[in-house]
């Protein structure tokens, strides 16, 4: 008989058993969190960042962030929401208890909903109730799905931990589960995932993970790549210099973004209408114009002369470059690019680079603010800043670009193409560098030729050729006469001829400062008008005439 009962008996017992245990250990009975859906979840995602950006807006400093703070309740108070659309008696203290306890409820099984929970550790929990009726019994389960989630502003990844029905849990079987799907559809669950992510997110099967990357969402999200490279940019900035801060806490998520270390609300460099560069014609002017400190520069070389450009000009000329060809000089409004932001309530706004020199150090400059389109009042100001190195290539003036700083924040060289990238595709920026094209084929226009270029204290310095057939102290006497010959001039101001006179008698003097005398007198010319520049150059031009020495010659140049 205990033969009989081990062969017989066990068996049947085992196969009733196995059910069993299986129906014992998804069985559970859940209770809906009422207390989590007590919100009216009117409350949406857009509307909470819209209220941060607001504030954020109206007051800032370096110390300020942006903040979404999602609790629990409001979580739960848009599912809430979700669910009345198909049941609106659901929750309702008025209606029948199958209006009430279900958010769907048909003959074999009933949906009680879903509820969120935010759990230390950056854990997502997401748990389902569901009953089930089978010939007046309700059969009780529920399903937890538990997700870790790590995000920054490259990629956000969402992996699963736990799969439980009831108190059984299923994680482990991923695998099995994969190879049965494979088997019915003919696809796995990987390729399936997939196709719904439409290439925004890619899903890892044996880690169970789904991979959100930030920069692929952002470009989709918006069509327009200049609009996209902007974001990028504000994006790696957040990146590199550690902004964003993601945590949860029992019941609620947080993610700050420390926006306002990015301030920099110093007045940015703007041209009036009449400062811009019409044409071309204006343009090689002001070239020639620049030629005067090429014979002051003769006085104290000992290799070559040189013309010096001021960031005021190199800015025009920047301006100038950057400016839509279709759009004149008083309709240019100085704008590169413009974004709109949460059903344009925001306005992304980043205007044509600046150029400051100072201390030896050339910096790129571009402006760009965060406003209110209601209310520009509200906004956010900053400057981002690229320190460059100019260099000559060829015929081409580059300005290479090095490093990125925004307020108090810096970016390395590596993204700099996401923050040109934004500025579009004029041909003026050519691997991370600002291009001015044919450069030198400007200056010979103006009679010049090329030799090297540097930053000298707050000028960029340009050498130019001269001819070394002629000697040096030659040139050097007739520019000397040049200058007797042009000083004093009733129709020069008197700063002019005042440090006209400092030059001359700086070099007569065995104790004097050349060099510095000269360095003042092109802060003097600086100060005057194109025409009024391109009116001394033609004097000294002139004055050339009655030395022994042809201007033309001394460049070894073609007129």
């Amino acid at each position: 008989m205990k033969f009989l009962f081990k062969v017989i008996v066990i068996p049947i017992l085992s196969i009733i058993a196995i059910p069993a245990i299986f129906l014992a250990l998804t069985y559970k009975d859940v209770a809906i969190p009422i207390d989590d859906f007590q919100g009216d979840g009117t409350v949406t995602l857009t509307s909470m960042i819209s209220d941060e950006v607001d504030t954020f807006l109206d007051t800032n400093d370096v110390d300020s962030t942006v903040g979404l703070h999602l609790t629990q309740q409001d979580a739960n108070g848009m599912l809430k929401t979700a669910f009345l659309s198909q049941n609106p008696n659901y929750l309702s203290d008025t209606a029948t208890d199958d209006e009430k306890n279900y958010v769907m409820k048909e003959d074999l099984y009933g949906y009680q909903g879903s509820w969120i929970r935010f759990k230390d550790e950056n854990i997502v929990e997401i748990e389902s109730g569901i009953h089930v009726f089978v010939s007046g019994f309700t059969y009780k389960t529920a399903v937890l799905l538990s997700f870790t989630l790590s995000a920054d502003t490259e990629e956000i990844v969402l992996t699963l931990d736990k799969l439980n029905i009831g108190s059984l849990p299923l994680a482990w079987t991923f695998g099995t589960a994969d190879w049965a799907v494979k088997q019915i559809t003919g696809k796995d669950i990987q390729e399936m995932i997939d196709g719904q992510l439409n290439g925004l997110a890619t899903f890892d099967a044996d880690k169970r993970e789904i991979i959100l990357d930030v920069e692929t969402l952002v470009t989709n999200s918006l069509q327009d790549e200049q609009s996209a490279a902007l974001l990028n940019s504000l994006m790696q900035f957040i990146s590199q210099n550690d902004l964003l801060d993601i945590s949860f806490t029992d019941g609620e998520f947080s993610v700050d973004l420390a926006l306002g270390k990015l301030k920099d609300d110093a007045a940015p460099f703007m041209l009036t209408t009449a400062e811009k560069i019409v044409d071309d014609a204006q343009l090689q002017s002001i070239m020639e114009s620049k030629a005067s400190s090429l014979i002051f520069s003769t006085l104290t070389t000992t290799d070559y002369p040189f013309i010096e450009f001021k960031q005021y000009n190199l800015s025009r000329m920047f301006e100038y470059f950057m400016r839509d060809p279709l759009v004149s000089a008083a309709d240019s409004d100085g704008i590169i690019h413009q974004t709109m932001m949460f059903e344009d309530a925001y306005r992304i706004t980043a205007y044509i680079p600046y150029v400051t020199i100072v201390d030896g150090v050339f910096k790129v400059n571009i402006p760009m603010w965060i406003e209110d389109v209601a209310d520009p009042l509200k906004n956010f100001k900053t400057i981002i800043k690229i320190t460059a190195t100019p260099e000559l290539n060829g015929s081409d003036l580059r300005i290479v670009l090095n490093e990125l700083n925004a307020g108090e924040v810096s970016l390395s060289q590596e993204h700099i193409a996401n923050v040109l990238s934004m500025l579009g595709d004029d041909g003026l920026i050519v691997d991370g560098a600002f291009v001015i094209a044919g450069f030198d084929e400007q200056m010979s226009q103006a009679g010049m030729g090329l030799q090297s270029v540097s930053v000298v204290g707050n000028r960029l310095r340009i050498f130019v050729e001269l001819n070394d057939t002629i000697a040096l102290g030659d040139i050097q006497d007739a520019v000397n006469d040049v200058l007797d010959a042009v000083v004093d001039n009733p129709d020069y101001s008197p700063e002019l001829n005042t440090a006209l006179n400092d030059v001359i008698d700086s070099l007569a003097n065995p104790t004097g400062d050349p060099q510095a005398a000269i360095d003042d007198l092109l802060d003097v010319m600086d100060e005057l008008t194109d025409e009024e520049q391109a009116e001394v150059y033609q004097d000294l031009i002139d004055a050339f005439g009655d030395t022994d020495i042809d201007y033309e010659d001394m460049l070894g140049l073609l007129p």
